[in-house]
């Protein structure tokens, strides 16, 4: 039995979508620049400005979250301390994303963090009483204290009752430390899907040392798929006398109670999404009715429901040979999980039949590149 797995959508696949909101595109030239020159720099009042210079920046679209990995070396002549409640982070931005109606105006998005109080913090870009509409966005902090890619980021300690705070970071000059900002779209029906779309400002205080910095994110990377596929079916659901990919195929008996069906189970769906839906079936000669495709999706958010106008039954009717099935389809604009159910169909209740499925995909149908 073979389950083949949706197209892939790896980060380095060929962006196949820009959204960017008109009135950031001015502002794509200046963030090249400003963002190429970002410090950290800390200063007293009767001392040199400190400066942690940028080693290194990424930026990657993580499904319809972000992550901003930095690199950040210390050249400054003394050593920078900080306590958990010296590091802080604030990142503003209007946000927007035209693929979805209530993102298409810019919404500013103002996220801080306390290292006293943790390292994440969240602030509400669409307030509704209507979960389904309500939109968040959480942003999460990660510091380690070196280069080491392996090392576990530092965490804070609460401190005893009335004991002062311990310093949590102590960055030597020339030393070079990591710093990772991770956004995170937290919104029912396109948080997992859809970044939003913004340049943003970085204020990040290390101590006395402050990082100001200039995130250009008015670009989608890639079209964010799921990730998950329907597992295999049970053992003592597969046949080895029958398949089209060794070693098995699901089998369904009409006669052994239970065996007359089978559910692929939910599995999460892109909203309003070309889909194909592939398999083979091998129908036994003397099944009477021939076998039935059941076809549901689901809106599993906090208003969970059936979408019964999206279903879909079909018969399979040819015996005595593999047959390729083939549809394809778009999910429900309000989709989120989609489940396949396979039934003998018995009109007479004789309880006679087999029938072999194999070779069972669901993908989506993506546009190839324009031109010849």
């Amino acid at each position: 039995m073979v389950l083949l797995p949706p197209t892939s959508n790896a980060r380095s696949q060929r962006p196949t979508a820009t959204y960017r909101s008109p009135w950031l595109s001015a502002l794509s030239a200046i963030a090249l620049v400003a963002t190429s020159c970002a410090s950290v720099r800390a200063a007293g009042p009767d001392t040199e400005p400190v400066t942690l210079v940028v080693v290194e920046r990424s930026i990657v679209q993580d499904q319809g979250g972000w992550q901003v990995d930095y690199r950040l070396r210390h050249e400054g002549p003394t050593e920078i301390i900080a306590t958990p409640a010296e590091i802080q982070a604030k990142v503003e931005g209007w946000v927007s994303n035209s693929r979805i109606a209530s993102h298409a105006v810019p919404r500013m998005s103002s996220l801080s963090v306390l290292g006293q109080s943790g390292w994440s913090g969240s602030c509400d870009v669409i307030a509704s009483a209507d979960e389904d509409q309500h939109c968040r966005e959480r942003l999460v902090v990660q510091i380690w204290a070196n280069d080491e890619p392996d090392t576990p980021p530092i965490t804070a300690a609460k401190p005893s009752a009335g004991s002062p705070e311990r310093p949590l970071l102590s960055l030597a000059p020339g030393a070079v430390m990591r710093v990772r900002l991770r956004f995170e779209h937290l919104h029912a029906l396109y948080g997992d899907y859809d970044p939003l779309l913004s340049q943003r400002t970085v204020e990040l205080h290390l101590g006395s040392a402050v990082l100001r910095d200039l995130l250009p994110m008015e670009r989608e990377q890639y079209l964010a798929l799921p990730k998950s596929t329907w597992p295999a079916p049970p053992e003592d659901r597969l046949d080895t006398r029958h398949f089209i990919s060794s070693p098995d195929s699901l089998h369904l008996e009409a006669h052994v109670a239970g065996n007359e069906h089978f559910k692929f189970a939910e599995r999460p769906v892109r909203y309003a999404t070309k889909m194909r839906l592939k398999f083979w079936y091998l129908i036994a000669s003397g099944t009477d009715g021939g076998c039935r495709l059941r076809m549901r999706q689901y809106k599993e958010t906090p208003t969970y429901k059936i979408l019964y106008e999206a279903a879909h039954e079909e018969r399979l009717t040819r015996v005595g040979r593999w047959t390729k099935f083939e549809r394809i389809f778009h999910t429900d604009r309000e989709a989120t999980s989609l489940a396949v159910e396979f039934q003998i169909s018995d009109p007479n209740d004789t309880r006679i039949g087999e029938v072999w499925i194999d070779e069972v995909s669901l993908e989506p149908v993506l546009a190839g590149p324009a031109g010849p």
